[in-house]
């Protein structure tokens, strides 16, 4: 379970034993903005100073595999596999159709 996912499991787990609301205040960016016409550096200048010189998570986490013995040509086959999946989602999704209320589930029901 990643940390996101714990965070949001104790809030879930908290209002269950209290009764009472959960805030999670999540920090999240994109790197480059909203979307291909927004400028973050516009409205929130010190914040992107700061993205703008950080190394991409992905870059980290490559750094760091390859420092435990995993060989370039395994990341390069693992990029490649994860690029295909998503590639092949991709497809998928443009003809896909669904009944509207088939993404309810029992457990919503109450909110």
């Amino acid at each position: 379970m990643d940390e996101v996912s714990r965070v949001f499991k104790i809030a879930a787990e908290y209002r269950q034993k209290f009764g009472t609301d959960v805030v999670v205040d999540l920090v999240g960016y994109r790197k480059m903005g909203h979307n291909e016409l927004d400028q973050p550096m516009f409205t929130q200048p010190l914040m992107y100073s700061i993205v703008k010189n950080m190394t991409p998570v992905r870059d980290l986490f490559r750094k760091k595999l390859l420092s435990e013995g995993i060989t370039e040509d395994k990341l390069k086959a693992i990029e490649k596999h994860t690029q295909d999946k998503l590639n092949e989602a991709y497809q998928k999704s443009k003809d896909l159709t669904f009944e509207q209320e088939e993404w309810k589930s029992s457990r919503w029901e109450a909110i």
